[in-house]
Order: structure tokens, then C-alpha cells, then sequence
């Protein structure tokens, strides 16, 4: 059967009603899009690639709004965003370029507050965030399964410390303005030896809102 190939820059698909319900085309910067319409004509999906290679997906209320929007990265990172009516990303899950999930949550004022990550390994982590949107205490396992808690002061410097090593010996420690230990128990102990820092490095919830 001989192939039929319609060429055109844009084409449109229109219901019984002759509304047009689906665009498909190239955009004014040559890239490929694919619109999708109600029947009140407001757009409710849209489909495009970026100069780069990236791909995206969003959704739109019945109000026009974006809502939920999908994306796959040049850098192979990937992330899925629900947005509120107020158009502020509320909750956001991704994987970063080496394939770390993260999970991350925002207020109404689309303020970071929290974040569970997996890092490469599989080690679990997860960050509270003040208002400011820096993390202020961060909980996690390390490689070996050692439960640790980190609490950092407003500028984002670690001021205590406290888990168990990989023989399940509890530690804790307090560090001073410098990020010198100022009192340790047991004395021995030395976190970059006996608990190490496995937090892994979120897919960047501030710097991937694209979709």
C-alpha cells in the first residue's frame, strides 16, 4: 500500500460542532507542539520540545491554568510538578541526573518545607526546610544502615549531630559558631569516620520548574 503524507505547518482537528479540539504544529522558534482543547476552547494540554531536546508536558484546569506538568531533561533528569490554583508548585517528584528519586513538598506560598531523597545507593534522607527555604534539620541512613540526625542553624551551618555508628553506639555532638566540635560523647567519635554524610543532592526543586 503506497504511504500518504500530508505536509503542513500546522494542522487542526475541529468536533461535530466545528470548534477546534487539537493543534498540531510547529511553534514561531520552529519547535513541534501538540494542543489539546475543551470544548469551552480553553487549552487543557499541551505537548512541546525545547531547543535543547527536552520534553514537556502540561495540564490545565478548566480555568486555564497549568496544574500538573511533566518533564524529561537534556541532562536525563526528569520531574513531575502538581501546581495549586494559585499557580504555585505544591508538591514535586523527580530524578536527578544519576537517577536519584527525591520528593519534595511546598506551603501556599510555594516555599520549600520538605524533602525525602534516595541517594545513588539507595540510602534514604529526608530535609526540613524553614521559610527562608534552607534546610534546617536533616535525618537520614547512612550506606550501612546508621540512622543519623543533623540539625543546621539559619545560615545552614551543622551545630549538632546525633545517631548511631555502624556497631549501633550512640553519638552525639555539638559544634560551635566555626563548625568545631564542642562537646562530644563518647569522646572518641568522629562523624566524618563513624557516621558519614550519605545526604544525597536533590534534582533541584527550585531549578527545575520547567515542564
Amino acid at each position: 500500500m503506497r504511504k500518504r503524507v500530508i505536509r503542513a505547518g500546522e494542522i487542526e482537528i475541529e468536533d461535530s460542532e466545528g470548534r477546534v479540539r487539537a493543534r498540531f504544529g510547529i511553534s514561531n522558534e520552529d519547535l513541534p507542539f501538540m494542543s489539546f482543547f475543551g470544548a469551552d476552547d480553553k487549552l487543557r494540554a499541551r505537548f512541546g520540545v525545547q531547543p535543547d531536546g527536552s520534553a514537556g508536558l502540561a495540564i490545565a484546569d478548566d480555568e486555564g491554568k497549568v496544574r500538573a506538568t511533566f518533564g524529561l531533561f537534556s541532562d536525563g533528569s526528569a520531574s513531575m510538578a502538581m501546581v495549586d490554583r494559585n499557580g504555585k508548585v505544591r508538591a514535586k517528584f523527580g530524578l536527578g541526573t544519576e537517577g536519584s528519586p527525591t520528593l519534595a513538598l511546598r506551603n501556599k506560598d510555594g516555599e520549600l518545607g520538605f524533602v525525602y531523597s534516595l541517594a545513588q545507593q539507595g540510602s534514604p534522607t529526608i530535609s526540613l526546610q524553614d521559610e527562608d527555604g534552607k534546610v534546617r534539620a536533616r535525618i537520614g541512613l547512612a550506606a550501612e544502615g546508621s540512622p543519623i540526625l543533623r540539625l543546621l542553624n539559619k545560615e545552614g551551618e551543622l551545630r549538632a549531630i546525633m545517631g548511631l555508628t555502624a556497631d549501633g553506639t550512640p553519638v552525639m555532638q555539638f559544634l560551635d559558631a566555626k563548625g568545631e566540635p564542642e562537646w562530644t560523647a563518647p569522646s572518641s567519635f568522629s562523624p566524618s569516620h563513624d557516621v558519614p554524610d550519605e545526604t544525597p543532592k536533590p534534582s533541584g526543586p527550585k531549578a527545575r520548574e520547567r515542564g
